[in-house]
């Protein structure tokens, strides 16, 4: 029973089919009633979109193993997904922070993952196609693009608590010949007459992708009822990006008296101890010897400082040589068998096993954990690994009908209850369903790196320069709508850095773009006055401008950044170039200005002249020229 769907008088649907994945099978709507399966299509056309969500109700009188829902396109290319497949870009959300986002198009194939990373980078790793072409596949959001007209269909989830959503595209000569949108419930059970809803589904049409983004994370927001932190944003210092695991008590307060003595020149609020200070993954509180004074003594250090505390946590891993999973193996999750499921080896070879966000006796542990945590004194917390609690795709929750995504947000919710509700939390590959509404902050990007990118193969998640910049401007839309946004630290530094300095430029420009958190992870002591000022001219006005890319759907990772400062209207272009040779990139200004405009250097300020129409730049290999229109 296909319907037609339709939006400002375009059909984007000839014919779309829903279904539901019951015991390993999917049944099309029209096959429910037969089954002893009622499953309800509710629909209605909103102010610029149309809103859709499925609800089963188990009338058949057993349990059934409930796999997901999906509409899937049936019919034959007479809508917009008959856009010939030449003219369709496609732009792809992600899991989480490091999972790879950006526009493909007709004949590329998807990003090419690590296969021993895939597992903790998409919802569904054994739908992930990355060896063919013309197969694509995107969670939470997608936008598909013609490029002759301009116009763009936005597919999107705006509730994201219970059930992963994802995207299945599939082009031909055409157009799209197959679509889906999916929301995976993970075979939970459902007893007799229980009914079980889909998350929502909206689709929105324009002639502006960007934009139908920034209009989706609007919707998404408010569903979700994302916490948007008011007044200024928060700046801080991380250890991880100089120290990384081998930080200790003396460097932490090494860098709190410096910055106490510069206040002027740093002018930060948190100071944030990174991964390296426990004893074992889940002996969170039980320092190991590089901190012998302990995190509260550490903490009332960094208030005395003038600075409030904050601390990295990876709540859900647990190690088993830590006291947690000796006296507690059962609070992890199981396999079939009973055993705790362990997910990967910690450094020298340290199983890791997986706690159980579903088991109330986890969530309270995440209460009284991080209640002790604001107690000490830390008034911020960075949650790393989360992606965890949902990866463990073999493994058996404590609540049979619970889902991976609920596993996730029931841990994350006790943990926000521990912490306070004033407390600041940084999510950090968290997927990012789950999140809105849990955290005031999140990462957008996988790791920056104190190089460009390694000498050796690398994949679309990997941590270097290129990828954490393609993440944060194609998900620039985030910010202040979902949370506050965090593109990663800066690093500026000449020790410790294999960045030249044309990339320390770049990145510069790509944080003061971004938007969002500010934090710094330098080593102040060692740090050469002639990279300091990049951390100073960030300092000196954090998130200022809400930016998007002008080339969204030309390039996987745009060059052509846009800048409009959130309070004086100033405006900047960003020419960025992240290929290995020079590269000469060009902007119409035609559609930013009715008149010429001034164009400044805003590094150096060099005044380039006055321009109009087509205006072309040389751009070295690695480097950014940011340039304000006056």
């Amino acid at each position: 029973m296909a319907n037609t769907l339709k939006l400002n008088d375009v059909t984007l649907f000839a014919a779309l089919n829903a279904e539901v994945k019951i015991d390993g099978k999917w049944l099309p709507i029209e096959e429910c009633a037969a089954a002893g399966i009622e499953l309800v299509d509710a629909e209605r056309s909103c102010d610029g979109y149309f809103w859709k969500r499925l609800t089963l109700t188990n009338r058949t009188g057993r349990e059934l193993r409930l796999g997901g829902f999906r509409w899937r396109q049936t019919g034959a290319h007479t809508d917009f997904l008959g856009t010939p497949g030449k003219r369709l870009r496609l732009y792809k959300g992600g899991w989480m922070m490091a999972s790879a986002c950006g526009s493909v198009r007709y004949g590329d194939t998807d990003f090419e993952l690590d296969p021993g990373y895939k597992k903790f980078a998409v919802s569904a790793p054994d739908e992930y196609d990355d060896q063919h072409s013309n197969r694509f596949f995107a969670d939470n959001v997608i936008v598909l693009n013609d490029s002759v007209t301009g116009n763009s269909l936005l597919a999107g989830f705006i509730s994201s608590a219970d059930l992963f959503g994802r995207f299945l595209a599939e082009l031909d000569e055409q157009g799209v010949c197959s679509f889906s949108m999916i929301n995976d419930a993970d075979d939970r059970i459902v007893s007799p007459a229980e009914s079980v809803n889909s998350e929502e589904l909206v689709l929105l049409f324009g002639p502006d992708g960007y934009g139908l983004l920034e209009n989706f994370a609007d919707l998404w927001g408010n569903r979700m009822k994302a916490r948007r932190p008011s007044g200024r944003v928060p700046t801080g210092w991380c250890s991880w990006y100089y120290y990384f695991s081998n930080v200790t008590e003396a460097d932490i307060l090494e860098n709190a008296r410096y910055l106490a003595a510069h206040r002027d020149e740093y002018p930060l609020e948190y100071l944030q101890l990174d991964d390296g200070y426990q004893s074992a993954l889940g002996d969170w509180l039980i320092c190991n010897e590089k901190f012998p004074h302990g995190l509260a003594h550490l903490a009332g250090e960094i208030r005395k400082a003038g600075f409030k505390p904050a601390i990295w946590f990876g709540p859900f891993m647990v190690e088993t040589k830590s006291e947690l999973f000796r006296r507690h193996p059962d609070w992890m999750i199981q396999d079939e068998n009973g055993n705790p499921c362990l997910a990967f080896e910690w450094r020298e070879k340290s199983p890791v096993a997986v706690l159980d966000g579903t088991n109330p006796a986890v969530q309270e542990y995440f209460r009284t954990l991080f209640a002790e945590v604001r107690r000490m004194g830390f008034e911020y917390v960075k949650l790393d690994f989360m992606m965890l609690a949902s990866s463990v795709r073999n493994g058996v929750l404590f609540d049979r009908k619970a889902t991976r995504a609920q596993a996730l947000r029931r841990g994350l919710a006790a943990i926000r209850e521990g912490f306070g509700d004033d407390g600041f939390i940084l999510g950090c590959t968290i997927p990012l369903g789950p999140a809105v509404g849990l955290v005031d902050g999140e990462r957008i990007a996988t790791d920056i790196t104190p190089y460009w990118k390694p000498d050796r193969k690398y994949y679309a998640e990997a941590p270097t320069v290129p990828n954490v910049c393609r993440n944060i401007i194609n998900r620039c839309y985030m910010n202040h709508r979902l949370w506050i946004s965090d593109p990663d630290t800066h690093i500026a530094r000449i020790d410790n850095n294999k960045l030249t300095q044309n990339e320390v430029e770049l990145w510069s420009c790509a944080v003061r773009l971004a938007g969002g958190m500010l934090l710094l992870s330098d080593r102040f002591e060692t740090l050469a006055p002639e990279r300091a000022r990049f951390s100073r001219w960030l300092l000196s006005d954090p998130d200022a401008y809400e930016t998007r890319p002008l080339d969204f759907f030309e390039h996987t990772t745009p060059t052509i950044w846009f800048g409009t400062h959130r309070r004086t209207g100033e405006r900047v272009l960003g020419f960025f170039n992240f290929e290995d040779v020079p590269q000469i990139l060009s902007v119409d200004l035609g559609k930013l200005s009715d008149t010429p405009v001034k164009l400044v250097d805003v590094l150096d300020g060099e005044v380039l002249g006055e321009f109009s129409g087509v205006f072309t730049i040389n751009v070295l290999e690695h480097s950014c020229r940011l340039l304000r229109l006056a």
